[in-house]
């Protein structure tokens, strides 16, 4: 009797990924959406891998074979995003025709430390993994959520004002968002819109996310260490923002982005005025011929105007390397949510993204693989975008 009913569970589960839901859930036949929440106790996600094509429920197995097929996706299960795609669009605000603030910029470069980035990253791939459910996923985000609080310890508390704090999601491994602002504007009950550094902090080993060892040196340990020593020359430089800056490190951004969509769906229910969102996803791989080391410049997912800005930051404050234009895909990296959205959001990349880092998503995905000359160059456009969009 128990085994027939497990044949019966098993065929009716087997339906639901059959069951493609239209793109649009504001048009689904409200039948197709009855079961979920029978589907995700079932262990089933809705899953989006186009634009063009509707979601698809599927197991774990068969979302961890999108990694092998090299096919990028976005977990639109809880439809974070999609309840807020009726609000009014976001305000939009000037975003530099061309960079201004070299003169300020310049003096917070030297401040940037290797030793400082390399110490930091050591520490943070010594979790056996930062998988978004798993109990070091969780320990990871309070290790971060500490050093930053760290960092805001040591701010000028005469002139600025740092925040700390944690959003909860409904799995173990929480995003952690730095607020930098103006105890000055504060005081005079200004604010302005945000300008927002982001990164990844979770890790994923693609063949057993939950027990495999995921160090996610590159993926995204180089993202996270990117922000977060441009938040330390940021606060040990003594910047004053006239708007305020935040940085944020969204969790399960390797389930489907589903840190960045729930934040994004967030701030755009509390119409929080966003000026830009920049995200940094793997800065520390790069060619060993000196010739062939670029910076990649997204052509899709983005904002053109923040993205060309973005670039010419790039330029400047790193003579030396060339740029070239990459497409990055459906749902690459968080800077999808802020896209999706309505907001203008920017992504460079490590590479072009057919030459990006073969050791993502395993146990090599180690510190001692990391071109930290590489990740300097994304820190000083970093330090840049945040000094320029919010002087």
């Amino acid at each position: 009797m128990i085994l027939a009913r497990l044949s019966l569970l098993f065929l009716a589960l087997a339906s639901f990924t059959a069951t493609a839901l239209p793109a649009n859930p504001d048009v689904a036949d409200a039948a197709l959406f009855a079961n979920t929440g029978s589907r995700k106790s079932a262990g089933y996600r809705l899953i989006s891998t186009s634009d063009s094509a509707p979601p698809t429920w599927k197991t774990l197995p068969e979302i961890l074979a999108l990694y092998d097929t090299h096919t990028r996706y976005i977990d639109v299960t809880d439809q974070d995003l999609e309840s807020v795609s009726s609000f009014a669009a976001p305000a939009r605000f000037d975003i530099p025709a061309r960079p201004t603030r070299a003169a300020v910029v310049k003096p917070l470069l030297p401040i940037i430390s290797i030793p400082n980035m390399t110490k930091w990253l050591t520490t943070f791939t010594s979790f056996k993994n930062r998988y978004y459910k798993s109990p070091t996923g969780k320990q990871s985000a309070d290790w971060l959520f500490a050093q930053a609080k760290s960092v805001a310890s040591l701010a000028d508390k005469t002139k600025l004002k740092v925040t700390v704090s944690k959003f909860a999601h409904d799995f173990v491994q929480y995003s952690v968002i730095v607020r930098v602002e103006s105890v000055a504007a504060v005081a005079a009950g200004g604010n302005g819109p945000v300008t927002v550094l982001s990164a990844h902090q979770d890790s994923i080993n693609a063949r057993d996310p939950m027990n495999g060892v995921a160090p996610g040196a590159d993926d995204d340990g180089s993202g996270s260490v990117t922000i977060f020593e441009t938040l330390r020359v940021l606060v040990q430089g003594n910047y004053v923002p006239k708007t305020p800056i935040e940085f944020h490190w969204y969790a399960a951004e390797e389930a489907g982005l589903l840190g960045s969509q729930k934040v994004v769906a967030d701030y755009k229910k509390r119409n929080v005025a966003v000026k830009g969102a920049f995200q940094l996803d793997m800065t520390g791989y790069t060619s060993s011929n000196p010739s062939k080391q670029v910076i990649g410049i997204a052509t899709d997912n983005v904002d053109a105007t923040l993205q060309n800005f973005v670039k010419q930051l790039t330029v400047m404050h790193n003579n030396s390397t060339r740029t070239v234009n990459t497409a990055c895909g459906y749902g690459c990296s968080d800077h999808a949510s802020w896209t999706r959205a309505g907001y203008p959001a920017a992504f460079l990349f490590e590479t072009p993204f057919e030459e990006s880092n073969p050791r993502i998503h395993s146990a090599n995905d180690r510190v001692e693989f990391i071109n930290w000359k590489h990740v300097e160059k994304f820190v000083r456009v970093a330090v840049a975008y945040v000094v320029e969009m919010s002087s």
